[in-house]
């Protein structure tokens, strides 16, 4: 959660953006989210609208939001509701928007002038400031000469646009307009954004976050740059230099603020992130500071108690309520927090897990064997066991620490052996010996995902296999992971004893016999680029094991036209099979593709290439054949067969020129269009794979919204 914005008038009309999970309301009777982004909502939906970069309500009235969606390309678009975010509705202008990306948290680039619903400001990354007069209908851009692009190299731009509303009106607009440019300073507009003035310069520093209070206080906070530090700045039209105040009394690289709206002297802020230590309060105006301690509580999800979230609560913002005195929101990495006494009397605020609805979660992987449950690998949470999908989970599995789980398997002839891979991302990043790199998160479980064991080894001998790709023998004798390569591996000096020709053996399958506590590289397969190389291409399935046959593999890469290697003794040695399904130049198989075996069927295998549509052959690899009418498939997998035969083959691709989630029940002769938008989601899709207990269901796991299980009779557009 990015951002959260309530509205300054009407009770309990409070939105969240996410930063893959799309747009959420609020309702206070129930206390829950709504998912406002729904292919039946949206006009030519696209799965870049779940990356919301900003929100806006009207003043004038409560009916009126405005959102900015957008996941890194240029068709990134505002749209706009009149019901609250029942429809929404497309001016047609497109812009470089980036929810998903740096600088992505803070405060809202999206403005409303609270005297006029129509009047609509939207700072932009790399396109400078523009303005709709007419309801987001048409835009034009605000002469670069008043306020400037900014810092367009890093893609940040006009970071903030706010509404002075105690500045008067001019011809039935706001006086006075605000706006922070990330790499020029701040910008003041007294006369209803016709003429703008820099009355701030700072090149060096981003600001971070900005709120306004109505008496026309604007507090600004800034992260480091340039040698200088961290600051909280405030400004007003008397002192539109404005001038610096007294830090907190902590400091880390940014600051993020809270203003009582109606009180511009009451302030909260944080640095970086809400944790022990860091969460500042003050009374008058930002002179004087308190350290304020806080309390967690989770009436209805319990499952963040079970992890480490509560010592780094990643910072969206923080937004005192102007129609409820003293609570405070808190949206962050998992959800959303509240609080009613964070201007109590103690030094000690209480804060309530407000989540319910909310479904942001990255869902990298998803099984469902014979005779189990559901599990799941997340981004950042590592994976659940649901008992009960309807339901939520107690606990992650493995770990309690930051960790994504990116792929899980299960043992065809022993179904109740389970592993998972699970890596801190994080460590793309830095040296991979770094100090702050997590301890292992993979393992497997002996009871359906009940219980876990980690699997052994030295940390810098786990971190070193790293992402990817995990599978099981059939009959659980042996576990091949096949790694991806953290970004910056070779490149970090820091690894220069690690790099080099040490780079090779991590791309190539590993093998363990004893349950992960020693593992060998395989043999035979040439380690270069081309198997598995990025840990967020969350849909990769280079790997699986024949779910018949013990002992046999599969491994296949996008290198060239296409490899196809097969493994009979338990992954140690691999030899090239005699066919191969074939990779045309310019697809995005080294993305999408996946390879799973059919369970129940020795040697039958299927796989998908991107735009190369969808393949499987009967003889373990010697030859292949292409499933009809499948022009591109992203993500698929087998389910429980109604008649006892061949299992249906579930596919996220486009058939017959339609994307959606499709069926087969005749091993892919013929195809049924099972939904197109699950769920009415239309974001985009890791995961689809049938359940082998109950014929019919399917599940789909999104880049962003979790999973949902879709069942028979259940109908969805």
């Amino acid at each position: 959660m990015t951002g959260l914005v309530v509205h300054p008038r009407t009770a309990g009309v409070v939105y969240g953006r996410e930063d893959v999970g799309g747009l959420v309301r609020w309702d206070e009777s129930s206390r829950s989210w709504t998912q406002l982004l729904r292919a039946d909502r949206v006009p030519a939906p696209q799965d870049a609208d779940y990356g919301v970069e900003s929100v806006a309500v009207a003043a004038s009235d409560d009916r009126v939001v405005y959102t900015a969606v957008g996941d890194g390309g240029p068709d990134g678009r505002v749209l706009a509701s009149h019901d609250r975010g029942e429809h929404w509705s497309d001016g047609g202008q497109r812009w470089l928007v980036e929810g998903n990306n740096a600088y992505r948290t803070g405060p809202e680039r999206l403005a409303v002038d609270p005297a006029d619903s129509r009047v609509v400001y939207f700072g932009t990354r790399t396109q400078g400031l523009y303005v709709s007069l007419d309801g987001a209908r048409h835009w034009s851009q605000v002469a670069p000469g008043g306020v400037p692009a900014g810092d367009t190299a890093a893609r940040v731009g006009v970071v903030s646009v706010l509404f002075d509303p105690s500045s008067g009106r001019l011809h039935g607009r706001t006086r006075g307009v605000w706006a922070t440019v990330a790499g020029a300073g701040v910008y003041h507009s007294t006369d209803a954004g016709r003429s703008w003035q820099q009355v701030f310069t700072d090149t060096a520093r981003t600001p971070t976050d900005a709120k306004i209070a109505d008496d026309g206080t604007l507090y600004v906070g800034y992260g480091p740059g340039g040698g200088a530090g961290t600051s909280i700045r405030r400004f007003t039209a008397a002192d539109p230099a404005g001038s610096d105040l007294t830090t907190p009394p902590q400091q880390g690289g940014a600051y993020f603020l809270g203003v009582d709206t109606r009180d511009s002297a009451r302030l909260l802020a944080t640095d970086d992130a809400v944790r022990p230590g860091h969460l500042f309060r003050s009374t008058d105006g930002g002179r004087t500071w308190q350290t304020v301690d806080f309390t967690l509580d989770y009436p209805a999800d319990s499952w963040p108690r079970s992890t480490t979230e509560g010592g780094w609560l990643s910072t969206g913002t923080l937004v005192l309520d102007p129609t409820h005195p003293g609570r405070v929101w808190f949206p962050q990495g998992i959800g959303v927090w509240r609080s009613d006494d964070a201007f109590g009397d103690g030094a000690t605020t209480h804060w309530d897990f407000v989540s319910s609805g909310i479904e942001e979660m990255v869902t990298y992987d998803l099984i469902a064997p014979p005779g189990g449950v559901p599990v799941s690998a997340v981004a950042d949470r590592n994976g659940f066991r649901h008992a009960d999908p309807d339901g939520r989970p107690d606990a992650p599995i493995l770990t309690d620490q930051f960790s994504a789980g990116t792929s899980l398997a299960y043992a065809g002839l022993r179904p109740d052996y389970i592993a998972a891979v699970s890596s801190d991302t994080r460590a793309q990043y830095g040296p991979l010996d770094a100090g702050w790199t997590s301890d292992p998160a993979s393992g497997y479980s002996t009871d359906g995902g009940v219980t876990w064991t980690k699997f052994a080894g030295s940390k810098s001998d786990i971190t070193r296999r790293y992402g990817g790709n995990i599978a099981v023998s059939a009959d659980a004798s042996s576990l091949v992971w096949m790694p991806t390569i953290p970004a910056n591996y070779a490149a970090d000096p820091a690894n220069a004893g690690l790099g080099g020709d040490d780079v090779k053996p991590l791309n190539v399958p590993y093998v363990s016999r004893d349950n992960g506590q020693t593992w060998t590289a395989a043999t035979g397969i040439d380690p270069g680029q081309g198997i598995h190389d990025m840990i967020w291409w969350g849909a990769k399935r280079a790997l699986d094991a024949d779910l018949a046959a013990p002992g046999v593999f599969y491994l296949y890469t996008t290198r060239g036209d296409g490899e196809f290697f097969r493994s009979t003794d338990g992954g140690a040695t691999w030899a090239r099979a005699a066919g191969t399904p074939p990779v045309s130049r310019g697809t995005d198989a080294h993305v999408f593709g996946q390879v799973h075996a059919v369970p129940g069927h020795a040697g039958h295998v299927w796989a998908s290439t991107a735009q190369g549509g969808l393949w499987y052959t009967l003889d373990g690899g010697g030859s292949w054949a292409k499933a009809a009418d499948v022009q591109e498939a992203r993500a698929f997998g087998f389910g429980k067969a109604a008649d006892g035969g061949y299992p249906t083959v579930y596919a996220y691709a486009r058939i017959r020129g339609t994307w959606g989630v499709w069926s087969s029940a005749d091993r892919g002769a013929h195809w049924t269009l099972t939904a197109q938008y699950p769920a009415c989601y239309y974001t985009g899709v890791n995961v689809v794979t049938g359940d082998m207990n109950v014929p019919g269901r399917v599940y789909v796991g999104f880049t962003g919204n979790g999973f949902v299980q879709g069942d028979p009779g259940r109908r969805t557009r």
